[in-house]
């Protein structure tokens, strides 16, 4: 059986050695030594996408550390020494769900309408959630919530807070164009959350119906919530009447 000193592949065909290393005859830069921090961020990322694809395709269970390892192409204590055990990698994996690749949060700009605007967030909500990332680890996070339950919990709510503070604060840039009128625009991001995206992420998440809403579908759920919430003196302007800059929300 080979041992943890022997020489390993990187996933781009160049050899590193773990362990003790023979001194070289004549070092020069980039050859023996420690890794740089760019070539140990690098490991740590590509370490995360393979075990964020094995966690999704397998579960936790069907997960190890070899494999793991494996397919990132590094020995197993380099993952304890980085990253811990295998809980620890799971952990790290759902905390950065919705960090990786993380899309524009959606903003209020001078000449939008207040339909335009919501369309945007409209748009926003639909990416977020049916991105194949999110698919995928939502779904994970569901079929390890027994397994993790405190957890999945406190990750779940701070997901769900963050994604609506994002809403929140377009309620609030609204208010500062004269778009809408003073109110609780908490309470108007929960409802508009709820109302553009419904019980489709769960059917979707579960596999009962993978077919995404389409855009006329999410025009009418703009139209319906600006009428509900804000009334029809609002809903009568708001697909002309625009921002003006300077927009200024709260911090």
């Amino acid at each position: 059986m080979q041992s943890e000193m022997n020489v390993m592949s990187k996933p781009d065909g160049a050899k590193w050695r773990l362990g003790k290393k023979e001194k070289p005859k004549s070092k020069r830069a980039n050859q023996a030594g420690r890794p740089t921090a760019v070539e140990l961020e690098r490991r740590k990322a590509l370490v995360m996408d393979v075990a964020t694809a094995l966690f999704v395709q397998r579960g936790f269970a069907a997960t190890s550390l070899v494999d793991i390892a494996r397919g990132a192409g590094v020995a197993t204590r380099t993952l304890y020494q980085h990253f811990g055990d295998k809980e620890a990698i799971f952990r790290e994996v759902i905390f950065a769900r919705d960090t990786v690749a993380a899309l524009q949060r959606p903003a209020v700009q001078a000449g939008d309408t207040l339909f335009s605007a919501l369309r945007n967030v409209g748009d926003y909500a639909y990416a977020v959630t049916y991105r194949d990332q999110s698919i995928g680890l939502m779904r994970l996070m569901i079929a390890e919530s027994t397994r993790f339950t405190d957890f999945m919990r406190s990750v779940a709510v701070s997901i769900f807070s963050r994604y609506r503070r994002n809403f929140e604060k377009v309620f609030e840039a609204l208010e500062a164009a004269n778009l809408i009128p003073e109110g609780n625009h908490a309470r108007s991001a929960e409802l508009f959350s709820d109302l553009m995206l419904g019980s489709h992420p769960i059917m979707t998440y579960t596999n009962w119906d993978a077919t995404a809403p389409s855009s006329d579908d999410l025009d009418e759920r703009v139209e319906m919530f600006i009428l509900g919430r804000f009334g029809s003196t609002v809903a009568r302007t708001a697909r002309t009447k625009k921002a003006k800059l300077p927009l200024q929300t709260a911090t």
